[in-house]
């Protein structure tokens, strides 16, 4: 049962790893897929000493006796920073817990949760169930295939390609933006208070929709879709294709747009 304490810049070289789960305050963290050698790497530290440890596959990093809830309890400043990378297997399922730290997911098969307060987060090539919550800080993420949970005060949350079974965001006063593809009967279920949404599907999309605003614009270039404004409700609603799949949108004061783009097969006809 391999364990050390950290106070300096490391490079380990690890054996199996199947799992990972990461506590840190401030800094940076970066899991990235690899088929090498796991590997931990620390290039920059100040404060505390980190502890790692690695039992029964696990891969365990944090400050002693820090547990997630145990995270919230230290919003005082502790200049506690690292910069820390670990590569993993891509099938190695993860769990990050940070306060400012930002986080960076590359490239695994197995999803990944990642909870944090203010620090950002970076999601590239994930497959799988991806599940990300912050207080403030803003989610990135390209490539995802799989489902989406999402959940924030203020942050935003921001999808860029792949193809979503499900997608779950809910935030305050954060902006979502996705442009992705709705794999067949997937589900899309947004609510803001008053931040704005912005999706963009596919021309042959199959899905019933629903977009509504309660003080805010709501607009769609989808033409299958009936537009009705009332005084305290905006709304578009129908269906796209067969209406085998769900998108449901709700905001109060936030401004709703769904945007039409060329089909897989169109975009290839056209290169």
């Amino acid at each position: 049962m391999p364990n050390w304490t950290i106070d300096g810049p490391t490079s380990l070289d690890l054996d199996e790893v199947t799992a990972v789960n990461v506590r840190l305050m401030g800094g940076s963290v970066a899991v990235l897929a690899t088929d090498d050698t796991p590997s931990l790497t620390v290039t920059e530290f100040r404060g505390r000493p980190l502890q790692a440890s690695l039992v029964d596959g696990t891969l365990t990093i944090s400050y002693e006796s820090l547990t997630w809830d145990g995270l919230l309890g230290f919003l005082k400043p502790k200049h506690d920073t690292v910069a820390v990378t670990i590569t993993v297997p891509a099938d190695c399922p993860i769990q990050l817990g940070v306060l400012s730290a930002s986080a960076v997911v590359s490239g695994l098969s197995a999803g990944a949760s990642v909870k944090g307060m203010s620090g950002d987060i970076t999601l590239e090539g994930v497959t799988g169930d991806v599940t990300a919550e912050t207080m403030s800080g803003e989610v990135a993420a390209c490539d995802i295939d799989g489902a989406v949970r999402f959940k924030s005060m203020s942050g935003a949350l921001t999808l860029a390609g792949g193809s979503l079974g499900n997608l779950e965001a809910s935030t305050m006063s954060g902006q979502i933006t996705a442009d992705v593809t709705l794999a067949a009967a997937g589900t899309m279920q947004i609510s803001t208070m008053s931040g704005d949404v912005a999706l963009r599907l596919p021309s042959d999309s199959d899905a019933e929709v629903r977009l509504q605003s309660t003080s805010g614009p709501v607009r769609t270039e989808f033409d299958s879709l009936r537009t009705v404004k009332a005084p305290a409700s905006h709304v578009a609603s129908g269906n796209v294709g067969a209406g085998n799949g769900r998108v449901s949108v709700t905001t109060m004061s936030g401004s709703v747009t769904l945007l039409r783009r060329a089909s897989a097969e169109m975009e290839s006809k056209t290169r």
